[in-house]
């Protein structure tokens, strides 16, 4: 066996952000119909940062990365219907599938929000992925990452383990 074969294939990309770098292929994740405003941009990687966040970076525009959080960090009360059947990612029952929020950072950010009307669905065994505008006016595209609740709540349990 040449060596060539066991190395994984790897793609190499621009980033304004980050500078050149390369990512395996195999963790490229394919929108055949694009992010909804960018359908030209069918490409990205998924790259780690500061837990939750990562970000959705394009593989052919450099200026294009959005942040990204998980869909189960919003907890049991979000919950979306699958795009099973779907012909675009090709979701089929069983599938195991990733639900992606973009995340809209604020210079001030406490007024960070997350677009919960538009996730992001990566289907992991062929990775595509589509994003779908969910029809239900309880999910807002602007949903407050930190309100005051969850700040005063904070602050109360950081000041009881300080005594």
């Amino acid at each position: 066996m040449s060596e060539d074969s066991k190395t994984e294939e790897t793609i190499t990309f621009q980033s304004s952000r980050f500078g050149e770098f390369s990512v395996p292929k195999s963790t490229l994740i394919t929108f055949p119909e694009g992010i909804i405003g960018f359908p030209t941009d069918p490409d990205f990687v998924l790259l780690e940062h500061k837990p939750p966040f990562s970000w959705l970076h394009s593989v052919t525009n450099p200026d294009l990365a959005f942040v990204v959080v998980d869909g189960a960090e919003f907890g049991d009360n979000y919950r979306i219907p699958l795009p099973v059947g779907d012909s675009t990612t090709e979701y089929k029952e069983n599938d195991e599938f990733a639900v992606l929020v973009i995340v809209t950072v604020r210079p001030d950010p406490s007024m960070t929000t997350a677009n919960l009307k538009a996730p992001l669905f990566v289907n992991l065994k062929n990775r595509k992925g589509i994003q779908m505008v969910i029809d239900d006016a309880s999910y807002s595209t602007r949903f407050p990452l930190w309100s005051e609740k969850n700040e005063s709540k904070q602050t109360s349990t950081e000041e009881k383990e300080s005594k």
